[in-house]
């Protein structure tokens, strides 16, 4: 996942500066504001940065969004370290450029691109993996995550009063793990974002799972890369990990439905699916909202650092204006079936790793 904080702002800030330098007086080329320019391609190429937490390597290079990754440990690090990483990571994006991505991550035509700049070994050879401590650490699954997830499987209780108590009790306890976070934990709260659904282009149900999991307590944003659209989620990191659990289980459970809904009733054509997953998601934040809730201002506290954290990792947002056309029958079939909708324990461990999108 994605970290964002004030000092993680500030050191992405720091890293940039670093990086602009290596750009103009290490590989001669012409910088300008946050991009760098290539005047042979006549093309320029943006300066990202982003710091993560949930993987191996202290470094990455994403060519799907011309972003340079550092894993939150080298804050740590000395400045030789710190700028030897990034140099090993321009290394790649910059080859990224001259070759594509058909070849070696480390092959020769990297080694040549770095060989070309005057770094040695120390540089395309660098290791830069965590150890198997650091590994275990980062992996290692959140107990109230686990108790959270079990409730949300009583949730679908046959027991109707059951299963709203269930739901009930999660949402508190997502509730009180933020504020004990905020309050008691850290001194400054971090705010975590994950990519949970990709797909080629935005659609209805990336847009009704997006809409079903602020529910529990995390913002979200589509974000175009080069070639998919993302469903990007942030808030802390429990709550990242209850709504990426969640996205699991929805990506399939929605399309179930369909087929179910489908073989009761004669709905073709995507406009009628496009207009049964939208209804979905209205039906069961209705449900939710209708849920007896006492956190109000706590709520508030999570919506008010949800706005700051979206400052921090996105600047400004622009919003996208679509039609309204909908199939009305569909729309009330899915509405429907979302006030019934519950999120089981559909989804188990070993399925979890697998559908999770690597960056």
């Amino acid at each position: 996942m994605l970290v964002y904080s004030e000092n993680i702002v500030h050191f992405i800030h720091t890293i940039k500066s670093q990086i602009k330098l290596i750009l103009k007086t290490e590989i001669g080329l012409f910088v300008h504001g946050e991009r760098f320019y290539d005047k042979e391609k006549k093309a320029s190429y943006p300066i990202k940065v982003v710091i993560y937490d949930d993987q191996t390597n202290l470094g990455y290079f994403n060519p799907n969004f011309y972003e340079l990754g550092f894993h939150e440990s080298v804050m740590q690090a000395s400045k030789e370290v710190l700028t030897n990483l990034i140099r090993h990571e321009l290394g790649h994006y910059l080859t990224y450029i001259l070759y594509g991505s058909q070849v070696q991550s480390h092959g020769p035509e990297y080694r040549d691109v770095c060989k070309s700049f005057g770094w040695g070994k120390e540089i395309y050879e660098a290791t830069t993996s965590l150890d198997v401590a650091a590994k275990d650490t980062i992996l290692s699954e959140n107990n109230m995550a686990r108790k959270i997830k079990k409730l949300l499987a009583l949730s679908s209780s046959s027991n109707k009063h059951e299963a709203e108590l269930a739901m009930l009790k999660s949402r508190e306890l997502l509730l009180t793990h933020h504020i004990d976070n905020a309050l008691f934990e850290e001194p400054e709260e971090k705010m975590f974002l994950s990519r949970v659904m990709e797909e080629k282009k935005r659609n209805a149900k990336m847009v009704a799972i997006s809409q079903i999991l602020e529910t529990f307590f995390v913002s979200s944003v589509f974000h175009k890369g080069a070639d998919s659209t993302y469903l990007e989620i942030m808030g802390t990191k429990l709550h990242i990990e209850i709504a990426t659990y969640a996205a699991r289980f929805l990506e399939h459970e929605l399309e179930s439905l369909w087929e179910e809904s489908r073989k009761k009733t004669p709905l073709k054509g995507s406009l009628a699916k496009n207009s049964f997953f939208l209804g979905i998601a209205k039906g069961y934040c209705q449900k939710i909202k209708s849920l007896k809730n006492h956190h109000s201002s706590a709520i508030l506290v999570i919506e008010n650092s949800l706005r700051e954290a979206k400052k921090m990792a996105y600047g400004k947002l622009s919003h996208i204006r679509k039609g309204h056309k909908y199939c009305q029958k569909s729309d009330l079939l899915g509405k429907q079936a979302g006030s019934n909708l519950t999120i089981r324990k559909g989804v188990t461990d070993s399925s979890y790793g697998k559908l999770a999108i690597s960056m």
